[in-house]
């Protein structure tokens, strides 16, 4: 008898059985990529149900890096985006501009002789004005207080760029009293030195903790959490430190420098 007809629709054996390599292109465009698998197809059926799977797995990856780039965009995003439309202070100098007038130290160095009292003892009250400095500056930043005397229930914080509580809240000095006495303040005199605690350019309404957390430190050592404030505070500080002849670290500049490099400030 001679050998069987096969029948169009019976599968097709493959002569080996070394492991399949399948020649996938995940797009139209792309390069193939050849995947191996374990699996030893007896027929080009299964080398064809292969040929799907590792197709399906291609797509899973490219959508999984899909997602990750976006993702990743996403991100960037969020930390660049502040910074490129950051909070701005109407009529404050750019950060360049001050740092013309600023000497650059190497570090900052310890300077004997530092105590609160020698920035005087109480906040001072401005002439015809019934609200002493602290008062004034809360109110700058209470959109609901009538006048210094009145308190809102909260303020906008520039540091965390939030409203918070007026309950929770400290006047800090942008410009640390330690730090500019280390800086130069140490050769003022009395008056200088109270002028200097009371100056409103130098003072700004902030929650405990942050105010705390913040401390005596100068940029180098400490930024606001929120990356919008950054370029703001660093201006602010310098402007502070062009206008009473106080020294900076370059470590500090350095810092200060790179906040506002993708500032692009909006009116506040």
């Amino acid at each position: 008898m001679g050998n069987p007809r096969r029948s169009p629709h019976a599968p097709t054996s493959i002569p080996n059985s070394q492991p399949y390599r399948v020649t996938v292109f995940t797009t139209p465009t792309s390069r193939a990529r050849k995947i191996s698998t374990s699996d030893t197809p007896s027929n080009f059926e299964d080398a064809a149900a292969l040929a799907r799977k590792a197709a399906f797995v291609a797509l899973l990856r490219n959508t999984f890096l899909i997602i990750l780039s976006i993702a990743t965009l996403f991100f960037a995003l969020s930390m660049f985006l502040p910074r490129l439309h950051g909070f701005h202070q109407e009529g404050l100098p750019q950060l360049k501009q001050s740092l013309q007038e600023v000497e650059t130290v190497a570090m900052r160095h310890k300077v004997l002789g530092y105590d609160r009292s020698e920035f005087g003892n109480d906040w001072a009250v401005p002439l015809g004005s019934t609200c002493n400095t602290r008062q004034h500056v809360i109110f700058s930043q209470s959109a609901a207080a009538t006048d210094c005397a009145s308190e809102s229930a909260e303020l906008f914080d520039p540091y965390s760029q939030t409203h918070i509580p007026t309950s929770d809240i400290e006047v800090d000095h942008i410009f640390p009293l330690s730090a500019a006495w280390d800086h130069g303040a140490y050769a003022w005199d009395d008056e200088t030195r109270k002028n200097f605690a009371n100056d409103p350019l130098n003072l700004v309404a902030t929650s405990r903790s942050l105010n705390q957390s913040k401390s005596d430190s100068l940029p180098d050592e400490w930024l606001p959490p929120h990356p919008a404030a950054r370029c703001w505070y660093s201006e602010r500080l310098a402007a502070i430190a062009a206008a009473y002849s106080l020294s900076l670290s370059e470590a500090s500049l350095s810092t200060m420098n790179r906040q506002c490099q993708l500032g692009i400030p909006i009116p506040w």
